[in-house]
């Protein structure tokens, strides 16, 4: 379901012996009533969970969200997020979360430690973190969060929690509500157009064999009312997708599973093992069920980014023994030390990550969200007392993420031989981003007439993808290099 969608549509539950108290549907009571997704995450349930007791998940969690792989730390207990997303394309309109923070926590100390300056927002003492996002606290030793950084709404949005105004959806309220750990939902109801739904399915090869179907399809998809993901974790990590129409489904799940999957691979936010997930239909519903790898989880988790606050142990006594000249300069030097290696490891493991995928041409181009994904974890890692070099050769390789994106899109580039620049090809516009499942039609200038030529640009768009596999090679090797010469500096 695209980056912000079914990636968003791309979460956890745990089912555990204890059931997860009602804080969250307490925390979604506070969001924006015209939100179209939730995610809740109960970081105490998964980390008391067997799993994560026998593989010591509390010190790796702490690891991952200090080198920025994730931006749940494991301090945290209950965490609310509601965004309006469009689906047709990559884009969240805006985001408001709920979270709180322990006791011996305060806003001014996250904000002294994150070198943020206070503020007052809507009669409250708030700050801007370094990606832009608000962070306001509440009472309670609970903390909201607004992204993007736009004033007035964050403030219109927090002179409203005494309202009473805000209310999610039946939909989403009742995912928020739900006992796993960590669930995820996006309500899609009147999404998709007959005639837009009845045009795809007609002119798409992967349905050709589905052709006598589109008849009874067509009034089942369009009563489409939302997709929620479960993740279970237990002795091994469960998912259950859940599917829900307006409609009994019938003997149409298989191909509720296939349009899934589709419309995930369109969007760039593959994950392999739902195309092996098992099939059940439940009336309305279509449920899917399947175990996930390690490296599954963690690309879910990295799409799940609160507002930026720092490690609990930052949080010690600021009462520091007084130091000499030596032992200060040698203090800095360690702490640079640390803080190079910690920003390296970070971005040469989604370097890893992605160029695992790179090998497979096929698989790689269901990548293109991860891609993304990457680029903005690495713009939002922790500089503090991180070289500038190492720090600009960082947000390069983001920046060639991103040209990696539009690449696997179907936009031609060209490295240029001397400096190694990037040129894309302005004079073609061709819509490629548009070509999937979900449309793209009122959002930007396609070149797609959904009624006549789908299929020729989606083969426009294959062979434009396999010209740039050259292209491609160069922009992978100038990753390596930097990351070589980044290792270099970290001495790793």
């Amino acid at each position: 379901m695209i980056r912000y969608c079914l990636t968003l549509v791309v979460l956890f539950g745990c089912v555990a012996s204890t059931r997860a108290d009602k804080t969250a549907a307490v925390y979604a009571t506070f969001l924006p009533n015209d939100a179209n997704s939730v995610s809740v995450v109960h970081m105490d349930k998964i980390l008391s969970s067997q799993r994560a007791n026998q593989e010591d998940w509390t010190d790796k969690q702490n690891q991952l969200f200090s080198e920025g792989h994730i931006g749940l730390p494991p301090w945290l207990k209950t965490f609310v997020l509601a965004s309006l997303v469009h689906p047709a394309v990559p884009e969240e309109v805006w985001a408001t979360a709920i979270m709180d923070i322990p006791e011996d926590m305060t806003i001014q100390q996250i904000a002294s430690k994150t070198n943020a300056t206070m503020v007052t927002l809507a009669d409250k003492p708030a700050f801007q973190t370094s990606t832009g996002a608000y962070v306001i606290e509440l009472p309670d030793h609970k903390l909201a969060g607004y992204r993007p950084g736009h004033r007035q709404d964050a403030a219109a949005w927090i002179r409203s929690l005494g309202s009473g105004t805000n209310a999610l959806s039946p939909y989403l309220m009742k995912a928020a509500a739900a006992d796993e750990h960590v669930v995820m939902s996006i309500e899609l109801i009147d999404m998709f157009d007959v005639d837009f739904v009845k045009t795809h399915l007609e002119q798409d090869k992967r349905f050709a064999s589905q052709q006598g179907l589109i008849p009874r399809l067509l009034p089942l998809l369009t009563s489409l009312q939302g997709v929620t993901l479960k993740i279970s974790v237990t002795d091994q990590i469960n998912s259950e997708v859940t599917i829900d129409f307006g409609d009994e489904v019938g003997p149409s799940a298989a191909i509720v599973k296939t349009l899934f999957i589709t419309a995930l691979d369109d969007t760039g936010a593959s994950i392999e093992e739902f195309s092996k997930a098992s099939i059940t239909p439940a009336g309305n519903s279509v449920i899917l069920t399947c175990s996930l790898s390690d490296q599954s989880l963690q690309r879910i988790l990295s799409l799940i980014v609160p507002p930026r606050v720092p490690e609990q142990k930052l949080f010690a006594s600021s009462e520091a023994p007084e130091q000499t000249t030596e032992e200060s300069a040698a203090k800095q030097k360690e702490d640079e030390k640390k803080a190079t290696q910690r920003y390296v490891r970070a971005v040469s493991d989604m370097v890893d990550d992605l160029q695992r995928a790179s090998m497979n041409l096929d698989n790689y181009r269901k990548t293109i969200a991860w891609h993304e994904t990457y680029a903005r974890k690495i713009e939002q890692l922790s500089t503090r007392n991180v070289p500038k070099e190492v720090v600009d050769m960082g947000l390069d390789i983001a920046a060639k993420f991103r040209t990696l994106t539009r690449s696997l899109r179907g936009e031609a580039i060209q490295i240029g031989a001397e400096n190694k620049s990037v040129v894309y090809d302005y004079k073609v516009n061709p819509g490629y981003i548009n070509a999937n499942i979900w449309g793209g039609v009122g959002y930007g200038q396609p070149t797609v007439n959904w009624t006549s030529n789908l299929q020729e640009v989606r083969e426009r768009q294959a062979a434009a993808v396999i010209a740039g596999q050259s292209s491609r090679d160069k922009i992978w090797a100038e990753i390596n290099d930097s990351l070589t010469k980044m290792k270099k500096i970290a001495i790793l």
